[in-house]
């Protein structure tokens, strides 16, 4: 039996072999369709390889011929193990006869690149956005990690959980990998036809942007009979990738509307040198124009009728435009082809709430990343009286900071409430789990032991399939009534999210920026992460919520009552520790407790229970005694003058002991800082952030928590922006720094282009959006220092 399967030679009989998706793609070849080339790697040789593995543990000696056998509700074991495997699998050396066949297919596609694409042949198991595709050169010690990092992908601690969840035993697997060349693309994209109509997608450059979330491709619904656009939507593309050492990098006909290529020359790259993907910035241009004109929607739709009318089903085609010859037009490709057993639906996702009906709901895309999992509903507002299955997805009526401890082992949420800038929005994307909030009768329409596909890009989440909890070994988990498991205390970790995201390309040296670029967290476990960011420091440490982990989830007073002041100071004061020596030199601004009880808020609350806030100022001053001189100040809420005397008198009595540069900002959320910056800047204030979530709820009248009152709460409302400006103005004119902390830049990148034109100090985003915001604050500092130049020039031609 052969190893390697070309796709222009695939038969009927080795369709088992190589599975439905190169199957069907080697159909459309041998029919003259316009296929990327490539071949099939089949399961046979993924197991030859693994029991050619020297496995030092006992627990692996026999994987290739029996089962692994785990606790997956154990996220500490589960990704332990995951880790070992993909260790030894990624470290081991392939057989000197499949690695010299491997690679003299390689050579014979003719290409610098290629990619491998695993799945799984098994049509009842979907494996979509589970298992992710390597490119790399074709040279032979690429092409020997790139499939072996393939193949790891099986064994990653999500797809662990995935078999065990849908019975899958892993001696059962049928890992096939499809490799095939990849050029570079102007543009990519999916077509999925129907009776009544299709439905394409497109995205500049290669397909990755929409893979990891990334772009929001343009959307195309075309009527079948008549071909006319019925409805066609521009999507939210600010970046591409490409290849990199591809001669069609520069070689693209001057007059094609597909500006993508051409464009590297006069925007910013990013250059990753150890893989072939490159990522770059889309000029305003490009992210305001349709990928496709008609004739190219043409194009797409002639191969997605024929492609359906041979293969006798409605298809998803991915294609990809290539101009492969530079004295010719570019021509679609088709990368992959998928199998619609039943008809479509002709309109897009419905947010019909019947859940056996649709098998989908839609919620606000609170926190980004998919995950599948198992549903664990827990109705009781009392976290303390439920209990939760580790690696699961906590499924609620609404989630507080309080249930930090479930969010830190859950691997997805899902609530009724909240918005985008709540509370469990913001621990969501600190903890790096997908979230979708405001789903309205989410605890009724999920039972627990529902296995969910929960999108956090989009706001869906998707019923997979029913799993029986009373069918899982009891020696796995426990069940309760709730038909929940009991999380013990050596369980409280989080498991590790897999990040698609490498900064190790994006440094602030190769991409200078003035304005400073900052983040907002709150947990220990973000420190590793915050050390690999391009940033200038910690804009926001949110205490009431470090102080959850710190404090043992005690509320803060209760150790005030309980005379544990000495503890208290103790333990704050070695979890901000943590953060201050981990960014050293760089700033960190500790926001100090707000708490918001009984209608109480934050400063205010400082003057009737004063001792709470000492002991905080007694932290900071521990931190710069021990040399921690990084750590500053800003008060939250702050509503009046007197708010701001009334601490800085308690300030002063530690100031002496603080470092020289030690700073003291305020929150400027409540809208009377907008009448009273210049007096809060006479009473001691050295620099504001500007929370907009709190700013644009008192603004505006709107609760942010309110799912009815969602699209009421806009921070891009010309009150909140006149507001923001007048702020930022208000500071320059004052001469002390302003930040902008809230979630606006994040979730709207679009005005991160008026933040600097009006002058903003820094900007503070959330871990997950560094990266696009980072790239945002380059793109229109470009464009301010373009327009500048523009003027000049026209002011010095005005004076010859």
């Amino acid at each position: 039996m052969q190893n390697l399967y070309w796709l222009n030679q695939v038969q009927t009989s080795d369709r088992e072999a190589v599975g439905d998706r190169a199957f069907y793609l080697s159909e459309l070849m041998q029919r003259g369709y316009p296929v990327v080339e490539g071949f099939v790697v089949t399961a046979k040789t993924f197991w030859e390889f693994l029991s050619v593995i020297d496995w030092r543990e006992p627990l692996f000696a026999d994987l290739p011929h029996s089962s692994l056998y785990f606790n997956a509700d154990n996220p500490w074991q589960l990704q332990a193990i995951a880790q070992r495997i993909r260790q030894q699998l990624l470290t081991a050396k392939l057989p000197e006869a499949f690695a010299a066949n491997l690679q003299s297919a390689v050579q014979k596609l003719n290409t610098k690149t290629v990619i491998f694409r695993p799945s799984l042949n098994n049509p009842k198991i979907k494996t979509s956005g589970l298992l992710e595709s390597q490119i790399a050169w074709t040279d032979s010690d690429s092409i020997a990690i790139a499939i072996k990092q393939t193949w790891a992908e099986f064994f990653r601690a999500k797809s662990l959980f995935y078999w065990q969840r849908c019975g899958q035993k892993l001696e059962q697997l049928v890992p096939i990998i499809l490799v095939q060349s990849i050029w570079n693309a102007p543009a990519s994209g999916t077509i999925r036809t129907g009776n009544k109509s299709h439905q394409i997608q497109a995205n500049w450059g290669l397909e990755t942007s929409l893979i990891w979330g990334e772009a929001m491709p343009d959307y195309y619904q075309v009527e079948t009979q008549t071909r006319n656009i019925q409805s066609q939507q521009l999507g939210n593309k600010s970046i591409a990738y490409y290849l990199a050492n591809d001669p069609s990098d520069t070689e693209t006909k001057p007059n094609s509307h597909l500006i993508f290529p051409q464009a590297h020359k006069a925007s910013f790259i990013f250059k990753n040198t150890t893989s072939p993907l490159q990522i770059r910035v889309l000029t305003e241009i490009e992210q305001n124009q349709y990928v496709l004109d008609k004739p190219e929607i043409e194009k797409v739709i002639e191969l997605g009728e024929k492609a359906q009318i041979d293969l006798n089903f409605s298809v998803i085609l991915d294609w990809t435009l290539c101009q492969l010859n530079p004295n010719a037009e570019p021509e679609f490709y088709i990368t992959e082809v998928a199998i619609l057993n039943s008809e479509i639906k002709d309109d897009r996702v419905s947010t019909n709430l019947s859940f056996p009906a649709s098998y989908c709901i839609q919620g606000l895309a609170a926190a980004a990343g998919t995950t599948i999992a198992i549903a664990q509903v827990i109705t009781n507002p009392n976290p303390k009286l439920s209990n939760f299955l580790a690696g699961g997805i906590l499924v609620a009526p609404a989630i507080s900071p309080e249930w930090l401890r479930w969010l830190k082992v859950a691997n997805g949420v899902v609530a009724e409430q909240g918005g985008m800038t709540g509370h469990g929005a913001i621990l969501a994307r600190e903890l790096g789990i997908p979230a979708v909030v405001g789903v309205t009768n989410a605890t009724r329409l999920i039972k627990t032991g529902d296995l969910l596909l929960v999108d956090g890009n989009k706001g869906e989440i998707r019923l997979i399939n029913q799993v029986a909890i009373n069918d899982i070994p009891s020696t796995q988990i426990s069940i309760n009534k709730e038909q929940s498991a009991q999380l013990s205390s050596t369980q409280y970790k989080s498991l590790n999210i897999d990040s698609n995201i490498d900064f190790s390309y994006m440094s602030k040296s190769q991409l200078p920026i003035a304005t400073k670029l900052c983040v907002n967290v709150s947990q220990t476990s973000s420190i590793e992460q915050i050390k690999n960011l391009p940033i200038d420091g910690i804009g926001l440490l949110r205490s009431e919520l470090m102080a959850l982990e710190a404090l043992e989830y005690k509320h803060p007073s209760l150790w005030l009552q309980e005379d544990r002041q000495s503890e208290f100071i103790t333990r704050m004061t070695r979890h901000l520790t943590k953060f201050a020596v981990a960014l050293a030199p760089r700033p960190v601004f500790y926001r100090s407790f707000d708490l918001r009880e009984s209608g109480v808020k934050s400063s205010f609350s400082y003057a009737l229970e004063p001792n709470l806030f000492d002991l905080e100022l007694t932290v900071i001053e521990q931190l710069h005694r021990s040399g921690n001189t990084n750590v500053n100040l800003i008060l939250p809420f702050v509503r009046s003058v007197a708010d701001i005397t009334f601490c800085g008198k308690r300030l002063a009595k530690v100031r002496d002991n603080l470092h020289s540069d030690f700073q003291l900002w305020i929150m400027a959320e409540v809208p009377s800082v907008l009448f009273l910056l210049s007096d809060y800047v006479k009473a001691g204030v050295q620099g504001i952030a500007i929370g907009t979530n709190d700013l644009t709820q008192l603004l505006l009248g709107v609760d942010r928590d309110s799912e009815q009152m969602t699209l009421a709460f806009n921070e891009r409302n010309p009150a909140v922006m006149r507001a923001l400006k007048q702020l930022i103005e208000m500071a320059n004119a004052a001469g002390i720094p302003c930040s902008i902390c809230g979630d606006a830049p994040a979730l709207y990148p679009e005005i991160i282009d008026s933040l600097i034109r009006w002058g903003i100090t820094s900007i503070s985003v959330n871990l997950d959006a560094v990266e696009r915001t980072l790239i945002a604050i380059a793109r229109a500092e470009q464009r301010l220092i373009l327009e500048t130049a523009r003027n000049q020039l026209q002011l010095f031609k005005g004076v010859l």
